[in-house]
């Protein structure tokens, strides 16, 4: 399987971290990919990252299909829930924090145009919400343990992106529960051999 994506993004990095926990890091080829090259609309038509070029060539889109497909591959039930309720708890988690990652990316790209083109009501509505889901997060923090769920992965993804990019300010604030885990998980190989170079 060969996983095109960049060397930082939060969406490319949870289908790795996804690929480390069921066991199938090896079998993933992660290949860079510049999504502003034409070329690459023959991978993805939509020219975003990630996307899963399979063994027999075709290509899966988005990174919660990817995610599945890849648990699929090994031991599934490490990053799936068995359990149903448990399974759609976590789902609903990994919605949640991709949304968070979602209002990053945008708060992020905002920022990147000129000063005077940039929207302040823009940023302030996208951090606004994500302050509201990381508040959402922290209530159901302190259960995350040694959990290697879907959700988990992708609130472990989306907010290690933004502290590397320094999105937002007080991510941490005020949520000791989150703040806790975030120290735990650090030095799990999933996180470690994941993270995008210091310099990216």
């Amino acid at each position: 399987m060969k996983l095109y994506t960049t060397l930082t993004s939060p969406y490319g990095r949870k289908c790795q971290m996804v690929a480390h926990v069921a066991g199938v890091a090896d079998k993933v080829v992660v290949t860079p990919a510049d999504y502003h090259d034409p070329n690459y609309a023959q991978v993805n038509p939509l020219s975003k990252v990630p996307a899963l070029e399979r063994d027999d060539g075709t290509v899966l889109i988005d990174s919660p299909v990817i995610c599945a497909y890849i648990a699929r591959q090994g031991n599934e039930a490490a990053v799936y829930p068995e359990n149903e309720e448990a399974r759609w708890q976590a789902l609903c988690l990994e919605a949640l924090a991709d949304g968070i990652t979602d209002a990053g990316v945008a708060v992020f790209l905002e920022r990147k145009r000129r000063e005077e083109h940039q929207s302040k009501g823009w940023i302030e509505a996208q951090t606004a919400k994500i302050h509201s889901a990381l508040d959402a997060v922290e209530k159901v923090a302190a259960e995350f343990g040694g959990s290697t769920s879907i959700g988990v992965l992708a609130v472990a993804a989306g907010i290690s992106w933004m502290e590397f990019r320094s999105v937002i300010d007080g991510i941490r604030g005020g949520r000791p529960y989150l703040s806790a885990w975030l120290d735990q998980i650090a030095a799990e190989p999933w996180m470690v051999e994941t993270a995008p170079p210091e310099d990216a």
